[in-house]
This record gives C-alpha cells, structure tokens and sequence, in this order.
C-alpha cells in the first residue's frame, strides 16, 4: 500500500517554501515573527503563534526531506538529515551528538520517546539559571496539549526479548519501570525511526 506524502501534497496545495541554496537573486520576505528552526521549539512555537494570526517564517539550514526520500538507508540517511553527517560530537570528543539536519529538526531523526520535563529538570533550571514560569503546574496543561496534538501514549506493543530482560531485571531489584510513551500515530514498528519515517506514522514537525 503507498504512503502519501503529506509534505508533497501540501506543495500540491499551495504551501510556500523557498531553498536557499538554488535561489538566484535576492529574496525579501515579511513576517511578524522569524524562527530558526524547524525542530521541537521551533516549529511548534510557530504554531501556537500563527494559530494567534501572526504571520511567522520559518527558517531551516538544512534540506527538505519528505517521506518519498526516506529509504532505511544509513549511509544516506547519516548524510543527509544530520548535522555533520552524524560526526557532530561533544567538546571533548566523548559524546556522539544525533542532532538532526534538515526540515523538522532532530524529531524528524529521532526515536520518538516523549518523555515531559522530569520535575527535578525544571527545578535546576530555577535554582541554577534563574528560570521562571516554568513549574510543573505552569506546564501540566501545555503537556496535555502537545500530548494530544502529537498522539504521545505508551507504545502498546509488547516488549521485544532485549526490553523483557530490562524489565525482569528492573522488576527482580525492586526498580521502577515504564513502558515508553512515543509520539506515534499508526506506527509500522519498523525499527528504522534515525532513518526518517517512510511511513509518515511518526509525528515529527515534518508531519504536524
């Protein structure tokens, strides 16, 4: 069974968008707001604000890459939808960082665990760098809606022999464990979420 493209049909439709890279003259655009960045933040931020009737830019260094593109291939993959091709590192070298590349940022590469915020999170941010307005209660109900505007739930199929070993393990020390919530709609369970989805089941920023 084919998987339309949304992206492409939404082309089809009339949405705009620009590649900076084959323009041949100058370009001027207006808006009310300009953001960097198509990920998590970005693209969601520009959302809620054009759902205000702002007219928001949404601007991406890296390339368009659709459904149509994805196909379960690394090597093409790592090239073309991470920073650095996947060679992007922490200062030290220690740490690989699988930071996205390309329209939907890292959600479009991502293995769709949602996890909200960890309290302790929010409460360093307060104590450490001064940050306000964002407690646990102040957020409850943007979670709930990006919840249910993503299809985030706990993956409903059963855990595969690796996962199973985990929880017996977790369960046999008296540790606490949990199925995880993914941010998924009609999932293939195909195992290749860092690929790109070619089923458009992940609910990137590509897809929402």
């Amino acid at each position: 069974m084919p998987v339309p493209d949304l992206f492409a049909a939404g082309l089809a439709r009339g949405w705009t968008t620009y590649d900076g890279s084959r323009l041949e003259d100058d370009l001027t655009l207006e808006a009310d707001v300009a953001i960097v960045g198509s990920g998590a933040g970005g693209a969601t931020s520009a959302e809620v604000l054009s759902a205000a009737g702002y007219k928001v830019l949404l601007i991406e260094e890296g390339p368009l890459r659709t459904s149509s593109d994805f196909d379960m291939q690394e090597a093409r993959a790592y090239r073309s939808l991470y920073q650095e091709a996947i060679g992007r590192t922490s200062k030290d070298g220690a740490i690989t960082i699988l930071q996205g590349r390309a329209v939907g940022g890292t959600t479009l590469v991502n293995w769709t665990s949602s996890f909200r915020t960890p309290p302790q999170t929010l409460q360093h941010w307060a104590s450490e760098h001064g940050v306000s307005g964002l407690s646990v209660e102040a957020l409850q109900p943007w979670f709930e809606r990006i919840e249910q505007r993503l299809g985030i739930a706990p993956w409903a199929v059963p855990p595969n022999a690796n996962n199973a070993v985990l929880q017996r393990g977790c369960e046999s020390l008296s540790q606490h464990w949990a199925v995880i919530p993914r941010n998924v709609r009609g999932c293939w369970n195909l195992g290749y979420c860092g690929m790109g989805c070619p089923t458009n089941a992940k609910q990137s920023m590509l897809v929402t």
